[in-house]
């Protein structure tokens, strides 16, 4: 497999992925929003903060307010984590290889961003804000499974794989570091706040099963971050990116040998996450946990790149 085509597959996987968790991750500071803030600038600026880039924010908008906030994370061109930008990167990475990949899939893509590109701020808020991001994670979702419906389990599955996985822990650890600041803080109920989170991952009912009416920070933590069994947990996303990365066969011995060792480090990751317990996942420990985790990620993402596609740079959330 040729560089650019392993660079290609990684990142549809990442932008898909992280368009997906971004829409998700909108939903969630509208139910904060209204729950406790109204149309304060604060909930904007966390969004920024959490998604954005605040001083790039602020120089071309200057106030946050609803539209200006709306505008930068869902359809600016220019910022390259808005939904629009990372839509438009997986699909200009798609469509470099189109005949390596099933046309389902260029068909969803290109559909998804062709609806996205002809809107506007005022589509969003004229309707509902949780339509439209509905809308967009329900596409990006399809997409997904029509991946695993019809991609042969070679190569171009696992390294799509491997970029999704690899996004999905990463957004989902910067979740819940939010969750943990938002906490600390105590501006908003808790409450309110952790059905948020749960219902932005659609962990809500599995967390029931799990946990029955028992809701609290820890248990919270424990499951999204320590289940092995719910696919959007921090556990199952290093467990699926250790067996993508695994996956990968190459002929190449010293590519293959590095590939080896990215999937070392996850399994390491995934042994240590094991070993955790409930005094782990409280406050006094929970914040170390979770920037070492996310260091984890970046390691494996640049390992990633230096292996297959040291000649640009993908942007990085």
């Amino acid at each position: 497999m040729m560089g650019r085509t392993a660079e290609a597959l990684f990142w549809i996987g990442r932008y898909a992925e992280r368009a997906e968790n971004h829409a998700r991750l909108i939903d969630v500071y509208y139910h904060i929003r209204e729950d406790k803030e109204g149309s304060g600038s604060e909930a904007w600026g966390r969004l920024i903060d959490t998604i954005g880039d605040r001083a790039a924010f602020t120089e071309q908008y200057g106030s946050f307010s609803e539209q200006n906030v709306l505008y930068y994370i869902t359809l600016d061109k220019n910022n390259a984590n808005s939904l629009l930008a990372c839509t438009n990167h997986a699909r200009t990475n798609l469509r470099n290889i189109r005949e390596k990949m099933p046309c389902e899939l260029w068909d969803i893509l290109n559909g998804l961003y062709l609806w996205m590109r002809e809107k506007d701020v005022r589509d969003i808020t004229n309707d509902s804000p949780h339509l439209f991001y509905r809308y967009v994670r329900d596409s990006l979702s399809m997409f997904q499974g029509a991946a695993t419906s019809v991609m042969p389990r070679q190569n171009e599955w696992h390294f799509v794989e491997a970029g999704r996985y690899l996004e999905r822990a990463e957004n989902l650890l910067r979740l819940l570091q939010s969750l943990c600041g938002e906490l600390a803080k105590e501006e908003i109920p808790s409450y309110p706040l952790m059905l948020s989170v749960l219902k932005s991952v659609s962990g809500y009912e599995s967390y029931r099963k799990a946990y029955a009416d028992t809701v609290n920070l820890t248990t919270i933590m424990q499951f999204l971050m320590l289940s092995e069994t719910f696919p959007r947990s921090v556990a199952y996303a290093f467990l699926a990116l250790e067996r993508s990365l695994s996956g990968i066969q190459l002929e190449d011995m010293t590519l293959d040998h590095e590939v080896r060792k990215v999937a070392k480090l996850a399994g390491r990751v995934t042994a240590n996450l094991a070993c955790m317990d409930e005094s782990d996942t409280q406050s006094g420990k929970l914040e170390s946990a979770l920037q070492a985790l996310r260091d984890s990620c970046n390691v494996m993402g640049l390992r990633m790149a230096k292996v297959f596609f040291p000649s640009r740079e993908e942007v990085i959330a």
